[in-house]
């Protein structure tokens, strides 16, 4: 076995060690304190620098003291020395001192004056047997410590080369000197942002052992609730297809919208965790950081090397197929994978988007940042370190801050694409931090827009942990590029999809003079072949995310995380195929491709312009009937023989559904029939879109000429379902449309399979663990607190539900223009794609009672005179028109949509449509008053 590390040249490390052999060493890492205080645990530049570390965020406030105990072996004089960074030079902004036995010694760390990580010397101590030891912040500005040394050999001074330190780090403790196997298992998925996430997933729901190692104490990467990057895939805004459910599978089991808002993003940690934890054939091993690999054989992975990042532990997870999903890449260029960073120029690959000469730089990676409102005001004096922005106009095109509770404008909060975005990770985060508080000391103290309005804010919230967008990317078979994406290539190997377009930011990132990105092909939906997922040299290593085989100007289009979901998907969905099979992925590529696609297919993925024709799905070979047929103005018929026809969502301007005549009343149904009984015991139902799911639906099997009800779904708010049921054997099968949903029910596919019982049981706790309700972990600042810039909600009598809270389809635009509004906005329909866009207000009624109903919506001279308003309640529904131009009728804010009589405990829906409006439509809130 080869072992190949990812950071350290252990064959120096010996002789550096050697030094401190005969002398008493008190090695105590940072990240091992008992108690971290208000220290964080930074892991994100172990590859850099060798290790965790504590890094003091306070927002210019010094944070607790990180405290713990260590023994002294003999009594004596002790030389004391720390690791740490004084990570702006010239200002020292990062200073702390060790306290020891209750004395700090005169000694501040933090102000060497030095670039980089270095030994700082503590002075010498006269100490004997239980000694206190604490890290005390002095400016709450990102002090960082390493590790604390106490030796009795007073000459001693620590190596400065980094595989030096790593040595003596290991021969000291502070990590584990053997490494701990953790056992062989079939396929080990580094990674746990979304991409890593749905393999592992993938891989274990097909019956392999799998293993899940994520660095962090969250799943989520970039959507963590430590990151906050609201995860997208297919182009969600602008003209969209109402039919279109765009990313399926198993991301439909967690995603969100797939739209760029604060809230949108807040739920991936906690499903993401419930996803995973509900899988028996996976173990997810969180704060463990890949460190190396031990080649098998030249060109084959044995095992991922790995360290806990909590205790120094080292291990071995050894596997038969690997899947990198890092997004550095990590794992791949360990094990020697060919790997390309940078930007390749525009001959290599005929892209029109690619610079003339290829060069090193990237897109950049990003911090954001989060304000909000106190009672009083609250000043705010700068750093000396902070980047200066004297006036407005200091900012390059819109990179204004903007003073707003979502923060996803934050993404132009981009620097680093000019260096080195992984090997100059920390650099660049201490960069962007440098930016953000410079942002904030304009807003606070010079901005002419903002001034006013922000004298009451505070920051509640500064990220630490660097969101990235590019770094090194693995090469395959197969580089995906820009002509690719614009030509809509089909390749024969497609396994997965995407559809952002290509969005290559500008490597100057913030200062970049101009827009901050070229985006193009916005919503050109584009196949990603198997071929761009694994390695072209090391043979069991396949790759999702970030870091796949594509160009450049390609990765920016397929880097987005619902596309690195599917991508996930398909590699997972592979390497679970390549070990049934004793393949490798390649091998897979070439002898297996049917099996993979059709296996995506039936996992509810979805690959362009490729059928159903699983030979084991009982539906197939069943005839289609229904109680009734919708006839589409077009001349379309929504058929009942559309759910087996192969395709499981509208495309090429078909439906491929079945949807039941217009205003006929529920329930109503759509039956499969067999010539025979046939046994079956798992059935797949997929509805068009979530809008188009019904709220409740039933499964009923024909036995003994009567109808048994098999399984039943009630508050759906899902497009594709796997019921588990009793083994059943019948000639007839139907779903039945017991509740609509928001829009008119549309079924896409039926499957109906005959499969083991583990199989059933998985289909069972699926459907359990995507129903459970979001409950964490929270936001990383306290979210409770309510933003008003309008009217304040809570001031209003009733029951207030803002926009903000609202559920909408389509593309919808924030704005505070118009005043007055409620809260902190309203919402408009941009007065586009008129017909495919809807906004539902549900309002939960505590007391029975007679409510009076009201709309708030911002009145101005381009508004529809002509907006439809539905009120839905148990006694039924009622359609009001409004005309957005007048002013409402009720303090200015509100139009009354009637009275209704509301048991307690019920929710009734107000739903706002655009279909033939004839200007901008607009909602704030809506509020029911008890009479």
């Amino acid at each position: 076995m080869i072992t190949r590390s990812i950071f350290t040249a252990f064959s120096v490390l010996v002789l550096c060690a050697a030094r401190l052999s005969g002398a008493h060493v008190v090695w105590v890492e940072a990240e091992q304190f008992a108690d971290r205080g208000g220290w964080a645990d930074d892991t994100q530049f172990i590859d850099q620098m060798g290790s965790p570390y504590l890094l003091a965020v306070g927002l210019g406030k010094p944070v607790a003291d990180a405290v713990t105990k260590v023994a002294i072996p003999s009594p004596g004089k002790y030389r004391l020395w720390t690791r740490t960074r004084d990570w702006i030079p010239e200002h020292h902004p990062g200073r702390f001192q060790i306290v020891l036995i209750g004395r700090a010694g005169g000694r501040t760390f933090g102000e060497s004056g030095k670039p980089g990580w270095q030994w700082e010397d503590g002075g010498v101590h006269q100490i004997a047997g239980s000694v206190e030891l604490r890290l005390r912040d002095l400016t709450g500005y990102y002090g960082r410590c390493d590790v604390v040394v106490l030796t009795d050999d007073l000459e001693w001074t620590p190596p400065a080369d980094q595989a030096a330190v790593a040595a003596i780090r290991q021969q000291h403790g502070g990590v584990s000197p053997d490494v701990k196997d953790m056992g062989d298992c079939d396929v080990v998925v580094i990674g746990g942002g979304l991409a890593g996430c749905v393999a592992a997933v993938a891989a274990a729901r097909l019956g392999t052992q799998a293993v899940l190692l994520e660095n962090r104490p969250v799943l989520g990467g970039n959507a963590s609730v430590e990151i906050l990057v609201p995860p997208v895939g297919v182009w969600p805004y602008g003209k969209q297809d109402p039919l279109d459910p765009k990313e399926s599978g198993i991301v439909e089991e967690f995603r969100g919208k797939g739209i760029q808002t604060l809230q949108e993003v807040k739920p991936y940690s906690g499903r993401l965790m419930r996803l995973v934890a509900a899988e028996p054939k996976l173990r997810l091993c969180l704060n463990t950081h890949a460190t190396g690999v031990e080649m098998k054989l030249p060109g084959t992975i044995g095992a991922v090397l790995a360290t806990d990042t909590r205790n120094g532990r080292r291990m071995r997870f050894g596997g038969k197929v690997f899947v990198d999903c890092t997004g550095d890449g990590t794992v791949g260029v360990a094990a020697g994978a060919e790997y390309r960073h940078g930007r390749e120029p525009r001959s290599m690959y005929n892209e029109s988007m690619a610079p003339e000469a290829g060069d090193k730089q990237t897109m950049g990676n990003s911090l954001k940042y989060a304000s909000f409102p106190a009672k009083s005001p609250q000043p705010f004096e700068p750093p000396p370190w902070a980047m200066r922005f004297p006036t407005c106009d200091s900012f390059p095109p819109g990179r204004h801050p903007i003073l707003s509770a979502d923060i996803q404008w934050q993404w132009k909060i981009e620097l680093g694409g000019t260096r080195d975005t992984y090997r100059g990770a920390e650099e660049i985060r201490d960069e962007l931090l440098r930016l953000i508080y410079g942002m904030w000391d304009h807003v606070k103290n010079h901005c002419g827009q903002l001034g006013e309005k922000a004298a009451n804010h505070r920051l509640a919230w500064v990220e630490h942990i660097a969101g990235k967008r590019e770094s090194m990317r693995l090469i395959g078979d197969y580089v995906l590029a820009q002509n690719d994406i614009a030509g809509q290539t089909v390749f024969p190997d497609r396994v997965a999809y995407g559809g952002w377009g290509v969005d290559d930011h500008w490597p100057g990132g913030f200062f970049h003079w101009g827009e901050p990105a070229q985006h193009d092909y916005k919503g050109v939906l584009h196949s990603i072949p198997l071929r761009s997922l694994y390695s072209k040299n090391v043979d069991n290593l396949l790759m999702a995310g970030r870091n796949v085989s594509a160009s450049h100007v390609a990765m920016s289009a397929t880097r987005v995380m619902l596309t690195c979901a599917v991508m996930g998907q398909a590699a997972g969905t592979a390497a679970a195929c390549c070990v049934e099979h004793e393949v490798s992925p390649r091998s897979l590529c070439y002898k297996h491709l049917e099996q993979l696609q059709q296996q995506l297919l039936k996992d509810g993925a979805y690959l362009i312009a490729l059928p159903n024709e699983d030979p084991r799905d009982l539906a197939r070979s069943a005839h289609a009937t229904a109680s009734s047929e919708r006839a589409l103005p077009a001349g379309e018929t929504m058929s009942a023989a559309n759910v087996i026809n192969g395709y499981a969502r509208a495309a090429d301007g078909k439906t491929n559904a079945w949807s039941p005549a217009a205003g006929r009343p529920l329930p109503q149904w759509l039956e499969l029939a067999w010539s025979k009984p046939q046994a079956f015991n798992v059935v797949h139902v997929t509805f068009q879109t979530n809008d188009r799911a019904p709220r409740r639906f039933a499964l009923e099997a024909r036995q003994e000429s009567s109808w048994q009800r098999v399984a039943e779904v009630s508050e759906n708010r899902h497009r594709r379902h796997v019921l588990g049921l009793e083994r059943t054997s019948a000639s007839h099968l139907r779903v039945v449309v017991l509740e609509p949903g928001r829009e008119e029910a549309g079924v896409c596919e039926i499957r109906v399979y005959d499969e083991p019982q583990e199989v059933v049981e998985a289909a069972r706790r699926r459907a359990r663990t995507m129903n459970l309700p979001d409950d964490g972990p929270g936001l990383p600042w306290d979210d409770s607190v309510v933003w008003v810039t309008g009217v304040d909600p809570r001031k209003l009598p009733g029951i207030v539900v803002d926009s903000s809270q609202a559920e909408t389809t389509g593309a919808w635009a924030n704005s505070d223009y118009t005043k007055p509004f409620i809260g902190e906005g309203y919402l408009h329909d941009l007065n586009a794609d008129k017909g495919t866009k809807s906004i539902r207000f549900a309002i939960k009624v505590e007391k029975e009672g007679t409510y009076e109903l009201r709309l708030a919506y911002s009145p101005f001279g381009n508004r529809a005179t002509n907006v439809p308003v539905t009120v839905e309640t148990p006694a039924g529904a009622k359609t009001i028109h409004v005309n957005q131009r007048e002013k409402p009728p009720i303090d200015g804010l509100f139009f009354p949509l009637g009275q209704y009589e509301l048991d307690a405990g019920g929710t009734v829906s107000v739903r706002i449509t655009t279909e033939e409006t004839d200007g901008f439509v607009t909602a704030d809130a809506v509020q029911a008053v008890g009479l």
